[in-house]
C-alpha cells in the first residue's frame, strides 16, 4: 500500500473550512484522558495466557476487560458481547453506569476520530455535492483527479488526521490508513473514478476501525490476560473487528442520507451523531448477543 510514503506537507495554505478542527476539537482532551481504570486483576490470572500491562485505576472497565479476557480463552460470541457492552455501558451492560458511562460518553472519548471523521465526510459531502474534480481542486489537488484514489487520501493524510503524540490521534490515524489499505484492495480506482457509495463506506470503514482502535487501547491498557498462541489472538481481533464491523457498516448507512445538502457545522454534527449511534447499536448487539 505504501502508507510509509513520505508527504512533504500542505501544497497551500489555504485549508476549507471543513478541514479545520471542529468545535469538539481533536485533542487528546475527550479521547485521550483515562478515565476507566483497572483495578488490577480483572481475571488476568497468567495461568495459561500471555498478561498484558497491569496497573492500578478506579476499576471502571474491569467488567469488560474481565469478560474479554474470557472471551480471548473460550471464542464464545456471548461473552465478547458482554465485554463489549459493559465497556459502553458498564456492569452487564444494560445499565448506565461505569464502563464509558453510555453511548453518549463513549462517543466524546473519540475525540480525534470524531473530529477526523468531520473532515473526510467534509470530503464526502463535497464529493457528492461538486464532484471529483472540484473537490481537489478545493486543495489545490486537482491535478491528482486521475491517480488512485489511496494515492490521492495518502496526500490528504496530514489534513485529516495531522499526527500527534496522544494515543488518541495515534487511533485516528491508524485507523485512516488502514481504511486506506481495505480501499486499495477493493481495486486500484483513481479517485475520480469513485462512487458516492464506495466513499460512503470508506467513511464508515474509518468509523468502524476508529472505534476498534479506542476499545483494543482501553480494554488492553491495564491488564487483559490473552491466549498464548498467535492464531488464538489473531481469531480474537478478527471477530472482535467482524463484531464492531457488523454493527456499524450495515446500520450507519442511513445518517449518511442527504449529507450532500449539510453545512459545516451539520457535518460535524452529523459525524458526532454517527459514532454516539455507532456505539449504542454496539451496546445493543452486545446485550442481544449474551
Amino acid at each position: 500500500m505504501g502508507t510509509s510514503k513520505g508527504y512533504g506537507g500542505p501544497p497551500n495554505g489555504l485549508v476549507p473550512s471543513w478541514l479545520e478542527s471542529p468545535a469538539g476539537g481533536s485533542g487528546g482532551g475527550n479521547g485521550d484522558a483515562e478515565d476507566s481504570g483497572d483495578a488490577g486483576g480483572d481475571g488476568a490470572d497468567g495461568s495459561d495466557g500471555v498478561s498484558v500491562s497491569q496497573a492500578p485505576g478506579s476499576g471502571a472497565l474491569t467488567g469488560a476487560r474481565t469478560a474479554f479476557t474470557r472471551f480471548s480463552k473460550n471464542g464464545s460470541s456471548s461473552t465478547l458481547g458482554a465485554a463489549l457492552a459493559g465497556y459502553v455501558r458498564g456492569g452487564n451492560g444494560r445499565v448506565s453506569g461505569g464502563g464509558s458511562g453510555g453511548a453518549g460518553r463513549a462517543a466524546q472519548r473519540m475525540g480525534a476520530s470524531r473530529a477526523t471523521g468531520s473532515r473526510l465526510l467534509g470530503v464526502v459531502r463535497d464529493f457528492q455535492r461538486i464532484g471529483a474534480l472540484d473537490t481537489l481542486r478545493r486543495l489545490d489537488l486537482d491535478r491528482m483527479v486521475d491517480r488512485p484514489a489511496t494515492e490521492v487520501f495518502l496526500f490528504m493524510l496530514e489534513f485529516l488526521c495531522p499526527p500527534g503524540g496522544a494515543i488518541d490521534e495515534a487511533i485516528s490515524r491508524q485507523a485512516m490508513l488502514e481504511a486506506i489499505g481495505n480501499l486499495d484492495g477493493a481495486g486500484p480506482a483513481e479517485f475520480g473514478q469513485l462512487t458516492p457509495e464506495q466513499l460512503r463506506e470508506f467513511f464508515l470503514d474509518f468509523v468502524s476501525l476508529s472505534i476498534e482502535g479506542r476499545v483494543i487501547a482501553d480494554i488492553g491498557s491495564r491488564g487483559i490476560t490473552l491466549a498464548a498462541d498467535v492464531e488464538s489472538v489473531e481469531r480474537t481481533h478478527e471477530q472482535l473487528r467482524d463484531f464492531i464491523n457488523g454493527c456499524c457498516r450495515a446500520h450507519l448507512s442511513g445518517l449518511l442520507t442527504g449529507v450532500d445538502q449539510l453545512t459545516d457545522r451539520e457535518v460535524e454534527q452529523r459525524s458526532n451523531e454517527i459514532y454516539e449511534a455507532a456505539f449504542q447499536l454496539i451496546a445493543d448487539a452486545g446485550e442481544d448477543a449474551q
